[in-house]
């Protein structure tokens, strides 16, 4: 079993048949990996001298046998990346277990107003009630309001940037000359490169100060926090679908044209049919986006814990989940940073969850296009 094993990576790395040079070459590049990781971890202030008795392997295998050190490369990037992200899910999990097992199913209370009807009433029978719901001194948390307060920023961001996205990636791909769409692409996609903080403050200064006088609202609110969130995912779904649009055969724009159809009947039944799976895919991908955004939103929301009255109000405010956990990391205690991770799974499950079903979604579309079930 082990020597299958063996054989087999040593063709997925060698080939089947590897010169004594390539054995050699590769076998000192391994060797000097391995023990740059073993540095990093036993004797830290080794380990920059030998990373670079790596690195001078490794480009002296290149030069001699490229195809090879090639494969070794890939290689191993591949498994750093595959082993990261096990390393931090596993972290994220065991750090967020001892919430788990000191408060259970009381992170999810439901807070109970002092007047009206009970907050989110409808879930009285499956959940806890409790008057307090954000207390680190009482050893009181929940995560109700952070969930809401996400889904109402995230909402509010996809109904900007969803269509906005779509039409943006609409016209540079369908409408835009050339000229014209040089210019566009690289512009909408440089707002990807702003940061987060930046689009918060001018969020906070001015659309925050337009709501105040237009609204006579008194404070930051979810509308400014989605209207900024939305901004930020269009990017995303501006590029992705631009890609999918431009990815349909001018074949089938000629036919529809032959036709007799217009631009935009072309357009209407025949590209966004034809792109539809990348379309939903840079939807699901850009609510992904609104999901996990946190320095924007923390420098827009502040950082109350509070539930939103009436419930659909979205010129409140409360903290995300993402802002909770910028705010109060710095200063938690261990339980309240052990609630925090629990906060950081439901984020990391939402977000995963969501990359999952773009890419059922994608392939379920490609295959009802292709005429299969």
């Amino acid at each position: 079993m082990l020597s299958s094993v063996t054989a087999e990576v040593q063709d997925a790395i060698l080939g089947e048949d590897p010169s004594e040079g390539a054995l050699r070459t590769v076998g000192l590049s391994v060797l000097s990996l391995v023990a740059s990781l073993l540095c990093i971890f036993l004797a830290p202030g080794f380990a920059l001298p030998v990373l670079a008795a790596f690195v001078v392997v490794t480009a002296f295998g290149w030069r001699t046998h490229q195809a090879e050190i090639a494969r070794l490369l890939t290689l191993v990037a591949t498994i750093l990346t595959v082993l990261t992200v096990t390393l931090i899910t596993v972290y994220l999990f065991f750090s967020a277990f001892p919430a788990f097992t000191a408060h259970g199913i009381d992170l999810l209370t439901i807070p109970i107003l002092e007047s009206g009807p009970q907050w989110f009433f409808w879930l009285d029978f499956v959940l806890p009630t409790g008057e307090t719901i954000w207390n680190p001194r009482a050893g009181v948390y929940s995560l109700i309001p952070l969930i809401w307060a996400t889904v109402i920023v995230t909402t509010i961001a996809g109904l900007i940037a969803a269509p906005l996205g779509v039409l943006g990636a609409l016209f540079i791909a369908e409408v835009a000359s050339d000229r014209l769409r040089e210019a566009i692409k690289p512009g909408v996609e440089i707002l990807a490169g702003i940061p987060s903080i930046v689009y918060g403050f001018i969020g906070f200064k001015v659309l925050n100060g337009f709501i105040q006088k237009s609204f006579l609202d008194d404070g930051a609110s979810f509308l400014i926090a989605g209207l900024v969130v939305g901004i930020m995912a269009l990017p995303t779904v501006v590029s992705v679908s631009e890609d999918a649009l431009s990815s349909v055969p001018d074949a089938m724009r000629d036919g529809s044209a032959a036709m007799g159809a217009t631009s935009w009947q072309s357009m209407k039944s025949i590209s966004v049919p034809a792109a539809s799976s990348g379309i939903s895919a840079a939807i699901i991908l850009g609510l992904g986006r609104a999901i996990g955004e946190t320095m924007a939103v923390a420098a827009i929301l502040g950082a109350v814990v509070q539930p939103t009255v009436p419930l659909f109000d979205m010129f409140d405010a409360s903290s995300t989940l993402t802002s909770a956990i910028a705010h109060n990391y710095g200063s938690a205690t261990e339980s309240t940073l052990d609630v925090l991770f629990v906060a950081g799974v439901m984020l990391f499950v939402i977000v995963a969850g969501m990359s999952v079903i773009s890419q059922y979604v994608e392939r379920r579309i490609n295959r009802k296009l292709q005429g299969q079930q």
